[in-house]
């Protein structure tokens, strides 16, 4: 390997949203205190390929819309490699090891593999309902993936039939960076300053406290509002706006807990939405969301606030977001599909109290009546207002929940632990064990 250290690339769709971006921002920090040399390349060019990534994030999630389109996929991979193998090629000439990120970023791995000694492919989507997974979108992707050298699952029961025995496999569940702005506990006067203008959905600039140009909360409510006041109590769902993260059902399930509960409130808060780069279902959820939201009673629908921020300002939007999280009375994640949840870990990692749909990596973190509560995944029906009523009022359990989930996320899903053992593999070092996240609930 290269004299100055091993240097490390990672290739992903966006630098910018979503769960990846967050997991490969969380571990840089670490891959460079460990003396390996980073670089980050956004293959961003998918122009007409939206339709192909949709497809095969689907059918790898276990949410296939009918038989596998082979020939259409076949067609956007071809123009998402027509925009973006040269430059991924030149920069996986640089490096020791190229890490791939989700299916379609796995496509450029023949491309790469005569310039680079190392790939790894790192695989963000899942089911633990390993019947769902559509078998045709792996049959398509065996090329690439015969030729990596590591395929990394956030979760042991997430690795597809007939796979769990390849010797390739790095199980390693994505952690969180308590040093971020995101995690890091602020100055008590710089959490009531955001809050003065958060709860009102306005927002505002650190630039100066924090030394960080981008450091500005750009906020729209799309005349959803904000709280009513600054202590009001609010159950908060953070998640882009995607028909597997459930936000619709979260507003129908609230209009049933609202019935008898007069003052808590409902915030929903997502990324900014540019159709350039997003799916164009982005847009249909929040929309959908936004009619739902019309359709409430007066009442209630006055309690209903629908949040998106601005074009991405990274540091402000993470400041926004640890804050929330802090003043939140319970924090939901109300997903069909969860290969692991980031967004769960980030809360628990706040001490917040989570009500977790019953799925996936959500399972993984939450053990129910310990460190959280699980509910089913609801469209709007079942148990989940009765759960989240119980988050709201059991103050001995909520005391417990918090304490624990912090502890859980600080013995098993931080960024750093993920990273060793990554590397470990890459380099072939012996994994001590020392390294490993301890067995879920």
């Amino acid at each position: 390997m290269n004299q100055g250290g091993p240097r490390i690339l990672h290739v992903s769709t966006t630098s910018k949203l979503g769960g990846v971006s967050e997991v490969v921002r969380s571990e840089l920090p670490y891959l460079t205190e460990l003396g390996w040399q980073t670089r980050w390349v956004a293959a961003s060019d998918l122009d007409e390929a939206h339709d192909a990534a949709f497809v095969l994030h689907n059918a790898l999630y276990g949410v296939p819309a009918g038989d596998f389109p082979a020939d259409q996929v076949r067609s956007g991979v071809s123009r998402f490699l027509a925009a973006n193998t040269e430059a991924v090629v030149a920069a996986a000439r640089e490096a020791d090891v190229v890490v791939l990120h989700d299916p379609m970023v796995l496509t450029l791995a023949t491309a790469i593999r005569p310039v680079t000694p190392k790939i790894a492919w790192r695989c963000h989507i899942g089911s633990e309902d390993l019947e769902t997974i559509d078998q045709d979108a792996i049959t398509f992707l065996r090329p690439q993936l015969d030729v990596v050298d590591h395929l990394l699952f956030s979760h042991r029961s997430l690795i597809w039939p007939g796979w769990q025995d390849d010797s390739r496999i790095i199980v390693v569940p994505p952690g969180i960076d308590p040093r971020s702005w995101k995690n890091r506990d602020l100055p008590e006067e710089t959490y009531e300053a955001l809050w003065s203008d958060l709860h009102a959905a306005r927002g505002t600039c650190l630039a100066q406290d924090t030394g960080e140009q981008d450091a500005r909360i750009t906020l729209d409510d799309f005349g959803t509002g904000g709280l009513r006041a600054p202590g009001s109590p609010f159950v908060l769902q953070v998640s882009r706006w995607d028909p597997l993260k459930g936000q619709l059902g979260v507003v129908r399930a609230f209009a049933r807990l609202a019935e008898d509960d007069p003052d808590t409130e409902l915030v929903l808060v997502g990324p900014h939405i540019d159709d350039r780069q997003n799916y164009p279902v982005n847009r249909r959820v929040w929309q959908d969301l936004m009619r739902a939201r019309q359709e409430l009673d007066s009442p209630v629908r006055e309690r209903v606030h629908i949040w998106r921020f601005g074009p991405v300002q990274r540091t402000g939007e993470d400041l926004a977001l640890n804050v929330l999280r802090r003043q939140a009375r319970t924090v939901v994640q109300n997903s069909s599909r969860e290969s692991f949840g980031l967004t769960v870990a980030e809360a628990m990692w706040k001490r917040a109290v989570v009500v977790g749909a019953d799925v996936d990596g959500i399972s993984a973190q939450i053990h129910d009546g310990v460190n959280g509560l699980l509910a089913p995944y609801t469209e709007g029906e079942g148990p989940w207002a009765d759960t989240v009523r119980r988050s709201l009022t059991d103050e001995a359990g909520r005391s417990r929940w918090s304490t624990a989930a912090r502890t859980t996320v600080e013995e098993r899903y931080l960024s750093r632990p993920g990273v060793q053992r990554q590397t470990a593999a890459f380099t072939g070092t012996p994994d001590t064990g020392k390294n490993t996240p301890r067995p879920g609930p």
